[in-house]
């Protein structure tokens, strides 16, 4: 039995996506071996649909921004702590004077204080939503 270009280019989309056998692939590779301008065609086509359609990806490429987006979620969640932590610590900012601890923002303004303790409550939120999205598989979609 030969193998026609239409066998090929119906295996194609498992061959480029690496979802065939090995012996597939040895045929395909064969294939586009004694047929050069067919194996240009093909790989060019493949590259065309991956730009056009990123889903269509390879595994590698895929797996690269499922890891690139968690890090970046990971970074603003990190940096998110840090303004939670200081948030949540400038109402408490104290002196010593006198043998006694007087308390700067509560004594000399307690709105402020009260709106710092809001922006921490969000800055925390915002640390825990980031922690949940970065935990989520890719594929899953949002609620």
């Amino acid at each position: 039995m030969t193998v026609t270009r239409d066998v090929i280019l119906d295996i194609l989309p498992l061959y480029f996506s690496g979802q065939v056998s090995a012996d597939t692939r040895v045929l395909v590779d064969e294939f586009l071996a004694t047929d050069p301008d067919f194996a240009r065609m093909s790989r060019r086509f493949d590259q065309l649909l991956v730009e056009r359609d990123p889903k269509a990806a390879s595994g590698d490429a895929i797996e690269r921004r499922a890891f690139e987006g968690t890090r970046r979620l990971l970074r603003y969640r990190n940096q998110m702590i840090g303004f939670a932590v200081g948030y949540s610590l400038a109402p408490f900012f104290f002196l010593f004077r006198s043998g006694r601890i007087e308390w700067i923002m509560f004594r000399d303004n307690p709105s402020m204080a009260v709106k710092f303790a809001v922006a921490a409550v969000a800055c925390w939120i915002a640390v825990g939503i980031l922690g949940i999205r970065a935990r989520r598989p890719s594929g899953e979609p949002s609620r």
